[in-house]
């Protein structure tokens, strides 16, 4: 079974983004991270979702495909795709996927502005991600989401509680690596130096003179957006602790 190459979704080269860690120099790192702070809970996201064959899986904001492979393996009968704004990371998670022998096909592409026609997807799987998003952001991402899924869809999304733990240490080396303050969204006054990540805007809200800081995610905050894009039945599907933080997974229905 072969991986297809990323496709890149109409104009997606031309619009900024954030790689994975902050700077697409820290990527060889990233499946370590991810192991160390992602692992169960994309195993909980996949057991949630528990895909069928036949059916047509999409994950927003894939990065380097771990949460992609988990899904893949899970059901190999199903059309696993993941979509990221990051050429290199859809690259090495193509590389994995096909050292694996497990079919997926990844995309270039955003959030808000997903590469797919109306009720065509099953399911929506995000891991991790929904802290880069500002509010507007998050709708616009959560609307998309609703487009894309047929009748009786569901979107699993998992995130941290609040702002991921080590994120001050991380935030002075991205300083220093000169991606510094205002990761995406408009700023004070101005565009901050990336405008996406991980699939879809990136921290808003913070202009060129403000701290570099995600944005914290409160549950019931969650569960409000998830209900104003039109979702229904929305229940928390998994919760744990990682060593980046407290994490909670939401099931929500495309009526």
């Amino acid at each position: 079974m072969m991986s297809e190459p990323a496709t890149p979704a109409p104009g997606s080269p031309e619009r900024p983004f954030l790689p994975a860690m902050g700077t697409g120099g820290l990527l060889p790192v990233y499946d370590a991270v991810s192991w160390l702070g992602a692992r169960s809970a994309h195993r909980r996201v996949v057991a949630a979702a528990d895909p069928a064959p036949g059916t047509t899986v999409l994950e927003i904001g894939c990065g380097t495909g771990n949460l992609l492979i988990a899904a893949a393996r899970a059901q190999p009968g199903a059309t696993v795709v993941g979509l990221d704004p990051d050429p290199a990371a859809l690259e090495r998670a193509r590389t994995k996927a096909q050292r694996r022998g497990l079919a997926i096909r990844v995309e270039q592409g955003f959030a808000d502005q997903l590469p797919h026609p109306d009720g065509s997807v099953d399911q929506v799987l995000s891991a991790f991600m929904f802290h880069h998003l500002p509010a507007d952001a998050k709708r616009a991402m959560l609307g998309e989401v609703h487009r894309v899924l047929a009748p009786g869809g569901a979107l699993f999304l998992a995130d941290f509680e609040g702002v991921p733990r080590p994120f001050r240490l991380l935030a002075p080396l991205l300083r220093l690596l000169g991606h510094g303050p205002g990761h995406g969204g408009q700023g004070h006054g101005g565009q901050g130096h990336a405008g996406q990540g991980h699939g879809g805007q990136g921290h808003g809200g913070h202009g060129n003179d403000g701290p570099l800081a995600p944005v914290a995610n409160d549950p019931s905050m969650v569960r409000q957006l998830l209900g104003g894009a039109g979702f229904t039945e929305v229940a928390q599907v998994g919760a744990a602790n990682s060593a980046f933080g407290r994490w909670i997974a939401h099931r929500a229905v495309r009526a």
